[in-house]
């Protein structure tokens, strides 16, 4: 099953055990159930994370089906397939669920009088398996009003429920950490050089990004050229784990391109390579959009051909090459989180 004396877990199912004897006779009475639910984040797919999940809820049941006389009709359970407060496996008792509540609530927790509710039940007692290197889960205690409060029965049994219900909320609005998004750069779309980026997060701080951008504008009669293409990946290590659209970031980006660039008298075409370090920023700004702000800086070198434009033809005049090192990108980046929108989508929650 699993290794209890591991880190905390034994203080977590001693609690646990106290949440459940505090209310084992409603749960014999089928009044209420053990709400149990799993997360894990350790895969490279939905589908592993949910079985994964799932194994670790069932060894929890088991345990105290054996050791605390419990049932399998007394558990209700969920699984999650992304981690929980920073931990990739684990699995959280939340609370006691009473059943049949008034259906005018918001949650699924009966009202009852804070005088019959013991203080375990403000506790949120936490397991998991033995393994190694995850940070310990912090165990919440919440202390319930004792039955000579000052305050009215109505007002003890409001404060008794929300003290239940909190731990399901702060799951509830945890939000699956998004591993591909859409981009484009607004500063390089303002100069007519319209941009499209790609990223994906392959792990919890690291995440490959893949920058490309293209101008083809010419007008033949002025002997104007824009005309340029370049792309560029990019390696980025965030400080923070995925999950919420907000963090610093450092990367280390490579890239090449082509250009062709005439004002009406004099022309230069050739292609470059370059390479340096990034730096950027990332805020929300809507449910699936967030900005991102950024700066890199490196090394570049390009060979290029000077031409004039004479009589219909472009007379080639001198080669060149040009070795620089300073700003080579500046962002501010419209994101969209694009694995977020099709993951609500699929689940109906558009």
């Amino acid at each position: 099953m699993f290794y209890s004396p591991y880190r905390n877990n034994d203080k977590a199912i001693e609690a646990a055990t106290e949440l459940i004897d505090a209310h084992r006779e409603a749960l014999v009475k089928r009044e209420a159930v053990v709400r149990i639910r799993g997360f894990c984040d350790s895969y490279p797919t939905v589908g592993e994370n949910l079985a994964a999940a799932k194994n670790h809820s069932n060894q929890v049941k088991s345990y105290f089906i054996v050791h605390a006389g419990m049932k399998e009709e007394y558990y209700r359970t969920s699984n999650k397939a992304f981690p929980y407060n920073g931990m990739k496996d684990i699995v959280a008792l939340v609370g006691i669920e009473y059943l049949n509540a008034p259906t005018d609530r918001k949650d699924s927790v009966r009202q009852t009088p804070a005088a019959a509710i013991p203080p375990a039940v403000g506790r949120t007692g936490t397991t998991r398996e033995d393994i190694a290197g995850i940070p310990e889960p912090a165990t919440a205690e919440t202390p319930v009003p004792e039955p000579e409060d000052d305050r009215s029965e109505e007002e003890l049994s409001a404060t008794a429920e929300s003290i239940i219900a909190q731990p399901t909320r702060e799951i509830a609005e945890y939000r699956r950490p998004v591993p591909l998004s859409i981009k484009t750069n607004l500063l390089y779309d303002a100069v007519l050089m319209p941009s499209l980026e790609f990223e994906y997060r392959f792990s919890e701080r690291w995440s490959i990004n893949v920058e490309g951008s293209m101008a083809w504008w010419h007008t033949d009669r002025r002997h104007v050229y824009y005309q340029l293409a370049q792309i560029s990946p990019e390696a980025r290590y965030w400080f923070k784990p995925q999950g919420p659209r907000k963090g610093h970031y450092v990367g280390l980006f490579i890239g090449g391109g082509w250009y062709d660039l005439e004002n009406g008298g004099r022309g230069y075409k050739g292609e470059g390579e370059y390479a340096g370090f990034s730096y950027g920023y990332m805020f929300p700004v809507g449910k699936y959009f967030a900005m991102e702000a950024g700066v890199g800086v490196g090394f570049l070198h390009t060979d290029y051909e000077e031409y004039l434009p004479l009589d219909g033809h472009y007379v080639y005049q001198q080669s060149g090459r040009v070795d620089y090192f300073g700003p080579l990108k500046l962002k501010l980046t419209f994101v969209w989180n694009i694995g977020c929108w099709l993951d609500r989508k699929r689940e109906g929650k558009r």
